[in-house]
């Protein structure tokens, strides 16, 4: 415990914008252009200018961290033909786009590490794929786009580049979890993190286990199938959205937590053991094996479907009454449980519009914070006099809904109408103005 609040005081603090990458979603800005470059790739393909309309398009998807553009796509002309290079995690997409076709391609894996096991795995999904499609060229396995622009639109090659991009990230990393590849191809553009940040995440994962250890003790004895759930899923929730692991660490985790919701013939206290064992092997692994899970990168497309409003609010219901119920029952831990299990379930699950994930996120920081400071953050609660920064919260909430309040005229921020009593009322209520926004065009 003294190690972690050693660099908690003493973790370089800075004036410059910390940017910390958090959850699966695209955690930038989309281009403030967006809408106008979009327009005008419309625009340009009505006018048949095909190559200068895919440029368009293109820097239409580049997207940004504290005005700065992440460089995410990258593009430049050569003998007349638009060349681009696109980033998704660990795929780098590249193309080659002329008048009457689009090309693209990404290295998955070398042709020397695929064995029978592999071939048979591509084989199978190959036949999900809908735009793209595996074939061998060189020394390397690829997923490659092949279109034909004579009636191209922006709205046409949104979602085959969107599927070529994100299946080769998730492909990359799936073979190397399954079939104990040594290493990923082609990922000399990963940035390494920086092992002050490493050694804080991995204090962090050992005091949450501790914790959550902890509170399996005190659930109540007479219900607690359920009650094991929620704490252990927050926990992996928690581990996935705010230290973000790759490669077999954000497997493991993703394959025990889509166990879990899987439908099948199991017993609910057999899926808890096998989060508990998930929980285990996390908590075994020493600093060296967790440092190389870690890595930053850049992305283009989210992997989240969009999400309505109606669900996200079904769900916020839903959870709502389990957390009464134990208030009521006075099981005030389990509540405190389902309340930061909320917003991590909704991160990690649903698609979300950027300002509705701001909002999320600030809930989590808040309801975290400790963890936010030791990462130079300021704190927005303070976990020892339980008190809130509230002025600091009211204006990160105008700050997620004020670039949107022209579209949605309707939407309005809350801020000043929270409960600040407590930790626990104040997430409450935060999930009631979460129900109660409204996204309606004008």
């Amino acid at each position: 415990m003294g190690d972690w609040f050693y660099r908690l005081l003493h973790y370089k603090k800075t004036s410059e914008p910390i940017l910390h990458d958090f959850g699966r979603d695209i955690n930038a800005r989309i281009n403030p252009q967006e809408h106008q470059l979009f327009n005008q790739a419309v625009e340009a393909f009505r006018e048949g200018k095909k190559v200068e309309a895919f440029e368009y398009y293109l820097r239409s998807l580049e997207n940004f961290n504290a005005g700065v553009s992440n460089e995410n796509v990258r593009i430049h002309y050569e003998e007349e033909a638009l060349h681009f290079v696109l980033y998704q995690g660990t795929a780098v997409v590249h193309g080659v786009i002329t008048d009457k076709t689009f090309q693209a391609n990404t290295v998955i894996t070398s042709k020397a590490l695929m064995n029978v096991a592999v071939k048979r795995h591509i084989l199978e999904r190959n036949e999900l794929l809908t735009y793209v499609c595996y074939y061998t060229h060189s020394d390397f396995l690829e997923l490659k786009l092949y279109l034909d622009n004579t009636t191209m639109t922006p709205q046409k090659i949104f979602y085959p580049l969107r599927e070529l991009a994100l299946n080769a990230d998730y492909e990359k990393e799936y073979l190397h979890y399954h079939f104990k590849q040594e290493r990923l191809t082609e990922v000399e553009h990963l940035q390494k993190i920086d092992e002050n940040e490493l050694r804080i995440k991995y204090d962090a994962m050992q005091k949450w286990i501790e914790e959550c250890q902890e509170e399996l003790t005190q659930l109540p004895a007479n219900d607690n199938i359920s009650t094991v759930s929620f704490t252990l899923l927050r926990l992996l929730f928690q581990i996935d959205y705010l230290l973000v692991p790759h490669k077999d660490m954000m497997q493991e985790i993703f394959e025990k937590v889509n166990s879990y919701f899987t439908d099948d013939e199991r017993l609910v206290d057999q899926k808890n053991d096998e989060l508990l064992v998930c929980i285990q092997t996390l908590q075994k692994l020493e600093f060296t094996a967790f440092s190389s899970q870690f890595y930053k990168a850049h992305y283009t497309f989210s992997p989240m479907e969009h999400t309505t409003s109606e669900e996200l609010n079904q769900f916020i219901e839903g959870s709502l009454e389990k957390y009464r119920w134990f208030r009521q029952h006075r099981y005030d831990h389990v509540a405190s449980t389902i309340n930061r299990y909320i917003p991590l379930y909704i991160l990690y699950n649903y698609g979300l519009h950027p300002s509705y994930r701001t909002l999320v996120h600030l809930l989590v920081e808040i309801q975290n914070s400790d963890f936010f400071v030791s990462l130079g953050y300021k704190p927005l609660y303070h976990t020892e006099s339980k008190r809130f920064e509230k002025d600091a919260i009211v204006k990160g909430i105008d700050a997620a809904i004020r670039p949107y309040k022209e579209q949605f005229t309707h939407l309005k921020a809350f801020g000043k109408t929270l409960d600040y009593t407590t930790l626990e009322e104040f997430s409450h209520s935060f999930f009631l103005h979460l129900k109660n926004l409204n996204y309606t065009e004008r």
